[in-house]
């Protein structure tokens, strides 16, 4: 059960994070392109979708440390 559990974990953090990463970094065409009423709603969200991801992989990376460490 722990193996399943660590390989769901390596699973979430390995492959959605890059997957946030790389499609809100260079997600260029959603929304609009000027100011506006939604640019900024737009523009936090893309952020928001970068940070997630770069916390998954930095999670990651924490715990495949700390297995390594036992």
């Amino acid at each position: 059960m722990k193996t399943i559990f660590r390989g769901v974990v390596d699973i979430i953090c390995f492959a959605a994070g890059p997957f946030f990463t790389a499609y809100y970094l260079f997600d260029f065409s959603h929304g609009p392109a000027g100011p506006g009423p939604f640019y900024y709603y737009y523009r936090h969200n893309s952020r928001l979708g970068l940070a997630l991801g770069v916390a998954l992989i930095s999670l990651g990376l924490l715990i495949r440390h700390s297995r390594k460490e036992k």
